[in-house]
């Protein structure tokens, strides 16, 4: 048989996460096997171990497809705000990532899987080491950011840039809880600018609110 080319290669690899996606989002992740999966790829199960080493391996690259690491959203949209102005760069972030929660499908499935189709095992979080990683990344660059942004407009009361980034991260992951979990009673882009907003200044003493 013909040795497949990359193009080929690729394709089936995402016929397999794609169909990963789907029995993991009607079945959960347990009560999924990979013969399930292969069945629904239309590929063998030999098929799915040349591209992943197990089911936790294929859950981990399936977070990584939709995922997109805060320090590289920070790089792109620093490159169309004059002078990376940080308040501007933490708001974009925001609502960037509410609207893609909001309109990207895949997106929605996938975070709907670790949230709430994740069993946990007596060997923990299926793709706890990845998301750890990806929270400790996204916690230093909005630590960061805050800080940028608290010598411009300081934080209220005594908080530090460490609670600020802290606020802002149960901000989204409540967002993304209520969101996912109802989604018939939950508008997630229902006034989004305004409660972005509310929520920075909420933080930080604006110089307009300071006069």
């Amino acid at each position: 048989m013909a040795r497949k080319t990359k193009t080929e290669s690729a394709q089936t690899r995402a016929r397999i996460l794609d169909a990963a996606e789907t029995e993991m989002l009607e079945h959960g992740v347990t009560q999924t096997s990979l013969e399930r999966i292969a069945r629904r790829a239309n590929v063998t199960r030999g098929a799915i171990y040349w591209h992943f080493a197990d089911k936790t391996a294929l859950l981990e690259a399936m977070v990584q497809r939709t995922a997109m690491p805060l320090r590289d959203l920070r790089q792109c949209l620093g490159q169309h705000i004059p002078g990376n102005e940080p308040m501007r760069l933490i708001r974009e972030m925001l609502l960037h990532g509410i609207s893609r929660l909001a309109n990207d499908e895949q997106h929605r499935r996938v975070c709907h899987i670790v949230f709430h189709r994740c069993e946990m095992t007596e060997r923990g979080h299926a793709t706890g080491h990845l998301l750890s990683a990806m929270f400790e990344d996204s916690r230093e660059v909005l630590v960061s950011l805050c800080g940028e942004m608290s010598a411009i407009c300081p934080l209220r009361a005594s908080l530090t840039a460490e609670d600020a980034a802290d606020v802002l991260i149960a901000f989204m992951v409540g967002l993304y809880e209520c969101s996912l979990r109802h989604p018939g009673l939950y508008s997630i882009e229902h006034s989004m600018e305004a409660k972005v907003d509310a929520l920075l200044d909420g933080l930080f003493e604006r110089p307009e609110a300071t006069g």
